[in-house]
């Protein structure tokens, strides 16, 4: 029988845009997250209405979404940081022929804090998967 930590999950979640894999959870307040994200795709545009989230690039470099206009947009170069405030809509892409490695911190830890309004994998309106 495998032991569960409740620091980590031990567990690859694989995204149509890459994977994601959790490396630290510290109960209910932080919780980091590995996302790797091929190059040329996109996370959902979504939003975490009770939760603040933020981003560290480790490398390449990610196209940010902010906001439901795709006007609105930031590029962003390893190694940087940003955050998200609670409610913000956003979306990242990796623009860098390598892919993009990224840190994810959330608090509080509540993977089921997402609302999706687009998705280019079909997954609007579905919960998260993991």
């Amino acid at each position: 029988m495998e032991k569960k930590s409740s620091f980590y999950d031990n567990k690859l979640v694989l995204k149509p845009w890459g994977y994601e894999y959790v490396v630290y959870r510290n109960s209910n307040h932080l919780c980091v997250t590995l996302l790797n994200i091929d190059y040329n795709k996109t996370t959902s545009l979504h939003c975490h209405p009770l939760k603040k989230s933020g981003f560290i690039l480790l490398n390449g470099k990610a196209l940010f979404q902010l906001g439901l206009r795709k006007k609105n947009t930031e590029l962003h170069s390893s190694p940087s940081k940003r955050m998200m405030a609670r409610g913000l809509f956003h979306s990242l892409k990796s623009v860098s022929k390598e892919g993009l490695l990224a840190l994810e911190f959330e608090t509080p830890v509540n993977k089921n804090d997402l609302v999706r309004f687009k998705d280019s994998y079909g997954r609007e309106k579905k919960p998260y998967e993991g």
